[in-house]
This record gives structure tokens, C-alpha cells and sequence, in this order.
């Protein structure tokens, strides 16, 4: 069976960014290449589109954490839930013209943040749950 997936993401800004990337590499490329799970490593800029890695570990790993773990007034909520509950909490948001030159703010759909954006959002999310909600995330 395989263990949680390691998922981190880091924007390179400046050295110490860039000890904290290495250091993790080098704790975690050997165990994972003898398990026979090399580690995959991805570069972008920050203005793509989320990537699949992003949401299968978003909905996979911290929103089903949550649905499991989470209890808010003797109730559990499931994970489209809680996505809806932080999408509008964290979401980013965009003013919009309406034809009659009204301007509302409409949340952006998660599909359309960048990488970067949906980094942010999924961190804000964990804290959120960790210190929050008592969730524990492996």
C-alpha cells in the first residue's frame, strides 16, 4: 500500500526558499526511490492554470481529510461541501460589469486560479482546518 503522497509546493523567491527545496529532497529522494516511488518534480511559473497534481491533492488528500476528521456543531459535512465553504472563505475574487453597469464581486472558480493562487488557497485551507477544526493532515 502506498503511503500519503508527498505534496509540496514552494515559489521561489530566494535562498532560503530554495535550502528549504533541497533539504527536502534530499530527506525523502532516497526512501521514496526504494520504495519505488522516485519523486516527481515540477517547474512552472506561477501564471498557469492549477495543475492535476494540485487537485488530486486538494480533493484527495486535504478535503477528505477534512470530511473525516472535522465535527462543527455535532455535525460532519462531505467534501463538496467544505469546498464550497472555503472556495467562498479564500476564493479570489473578480468585479464584474453587469449590462446595467452594476459591479459585483463574483468568486472565481477554483479551476481558474493559477498555480500559485490554488497553492495559497489549498495552505489557507489546511491552516484553516488545523487550527480550527482539529484536523490532522499526514
Amino acid at each position: 500500500m502506498s503511503a500519503t503522497p508527498l505534496y509540496r509546493e514552494f515559489v521561489l523567491r530566494g535562498p532560503s526558499v530554495w535550502a528549504g527545496f533541497v533539504a527536502l529532497v534530499k530527506a525523502n529522494a532516497k526512501t521514496f526511490a526504494d520504495k519505488g516511488e522516485p519523486l516527481r518534480i515540477i517547474l512552472t511559473s506561477e501564471e498557469r492554470k492549477r495543475n492535476n497534481e494540485q487537485n488530486r491533492f486538494y480533493w484527495g488528500v486535504v478535503l477528505r481529510d477534512i470530511g473525516e476528521q472535522a465535527w462543527v456543531n455535532g455535525r460532519q459535512f462531505d467534501k463538496d461541501t467544505w469546498h464550497e465553504y472555503f472556495a467562498r472563505m479564500y476564493g479570489v475574487c473578480d468585479d464584474v460589469a453587469l449590462p446595467d453597469g452594476e459591479i459585483v464581486s463574483r468568486r472565481k472558480s477554483t479551476t481558474q486560479m493559477s498555480v500559485g493562487e490554488f497553492s495559497a488557497y489549498t495552505a489557507a485551507v489546511q491552516a484553516y482546518a488545523a487550527n480550527n477544526l482539529g484536523v490532522s493532515f499526514e
